[in-house]
Formats: C-alpha cells, sequence, structure tokens
C-alpha cells in the first residue's frame, strides 16, 4: 500500500500537469525533450542538461534557463515569451554549441499552452557528474531536503531553496518532475528520508551563472513519466 505521503506527491503531480492546461487561456511556453539516436536507432535522452533561451535576433542576451527532466524534457512554463518572435533554444555541452531555431506564430493557433521544442543532438556525451545517495534508517526521519544539502560541501538550505557556496541555486526534482509551482514545492518540503528511494545530485561539467546543479528526490512508489519517442525536431542552426 503506497503511504499518506507518496498519494499526496502523486496528486501534487497530477494537479501541476493539470495547471499546463490551465493555461492555454492564457499564455503560450516552450516545451520540448532532448534526445538523440544512436545508429541501430536506439533512442536516448539527455537529463538534467542546461538549456538557454533567446530570441533569434539578440542571440546571446539570455530570457530564461531551464534543465531538462529526468526524461530529457525542457520546460520554459512561467516564462514570459512573444510567441509570434522567433526564438533560439541553446545547449552548450563538451563537444561544442548547438543552437536550434523556434519560429514565431504567423497567426493566432486558436489555442493556449505549450509549443512543442524538441531538439535532436547528435549522439549521448557526459556533460555532467553524477552522485547518488540511498537514504539509511537512521535518516527515516530527517527531511529530504536537509539530507541533500547535507551532501553538498558549502551547500545551504532556504525553505525549499539549496545553493551552493557561491550562491547559485540547485535545481530541484521530484522523481523527474521539475520543482517550478507552489504545489511541488509543499509537497516537497514533507517528504522524508523513508519516503526515499534514492537523491541524485549532479554537477554540470561546464559551470555557468545560473546554477549550480541539479538535485532529484525520488520518491517511493512514485514512477518516472513514461516517454514518448520522438519523431520531430527544430531546425538547428
Amino acid at each position: 500500500m503506497k503511504s499518506l505521503t507518496t498519494l499526496l506527491i502523486a496528486a501534487s503531480m497530477l494537479l501541476s500537469s493539470l495547471d499546463l492546461h490551465a493555461q492555454r487561456s492564457t499564455e503560450f511556453f516552450y516545451l520540448g525533450t532532448v534526445y538523440c539516436k544512436t545508429k541501430a536507432g536506439v533512442e536516448q535522452r539527455f537529463p538534467y542538461l542546461p538549456v538557454y533561451l533567446s530570441r533569434h535576433d539578440k542571440p546571446n542576451d539570455i530570457i530564461a534557463v531551464t534543465v531538462t527532466n529526468a526524461n530529457g524534457e525542457a520546460s520554459f512554463k512561467g516564462v514570459p515569451i512573444d510567441a509570434y518572435k522567433d526564438h533560439v533554444l541553446t545547449v552548450h555541452l563538451p563537444s561544442g554549441t548547438y543552437r536550434f531555431f523556434c519560429s514565431g506564430l504567423d497567426k493566432d493557433p486558436g489555442f493556449r499552452g505549450n509549443i512543442s521544442t524538441h531538439i535532436r543532438l547528435d549522439a549521448l556525451e557526459k556533460y555532467l557528474t553524477s552522485s547518488t545517495i540511498v537514504p539509511k534508517k537512521a535518516d527515516a526521519d530527517k527531511l529530504a531536503l536537509d539530507l541533500a544539502t547535507s551532501a553538498i560541501k558549502g551547500a545551504q538550505r532556504k525553505g525549499v531553496t539549496i545553493s551552493d557556496a557561491e550562491g547559485l541555486n540547485y535545481k530541484l526534482f521530484l522523481s523527474g518532475h521539475l520543482v517550478q509551482d507552489k504545489r511541488l514545492a509543499d509537497a516537497l518540503l514533507q517528504i522524508r528520508g523513508s519516503d526515499l528511494d534514492k537523491i541524485v545530485i549532479t554537477h554540470p561539467l561546464q559551470a555557468n551563472d545560473y546554477f549550480a546543479g541539479s538535485i532529484d528526490f525520488f520518491v517511493r512508489d512514485v514512477p518516472l513519466q513514461k516517454l514518448t519517442p520522438m519523431n520531430f525536431t527544430l531546425e538547428r542552426l
């Protein structure tokens, strides 16, 4: 039987997902997957990869930065954009910088919500370091947020915000879902060591001025989102 905490987290994730549909009456936002395919045609995703958003006419002026989730999905939910202007999505990898063209809408499409911005790269490569924490029996009553903070040298926590020694914040995830609204933030504040399977902490190999890395709290009995095969990609610039 699932614990009450697990059920509450699952409900919070469902409500957060429903928020995406509610926004169709108010705004557009970019949502897409970063992936590649092997020579054998096997699809691979890029988890916890920074993705930068900018205007096409000002590609170096960053509007927002997000991080892909455990399934390689990059969401810019809540970021104000002019959907009728051309934009660029950029990723920086050890093999180089890759930019992708997001064409602006020509006319009102008759809906509001996410605009698909899938990115296909050449091959999966090492772009981050990763460490995994498996809570012990002694950690059962400790807050998951505190377990993660104590595992990072110099890190500090304030509410649901964890920052490194230089003051850069970590992107937080719940079982692969980016924590970017109050429901998931409130759920995260309730999670203790006994609720977790593991905590995965990543740091990008290429440092940036926007965030320190990612922390994903994998809650017991809360599955990852199902993968949908990709058959679309933005034009690479």
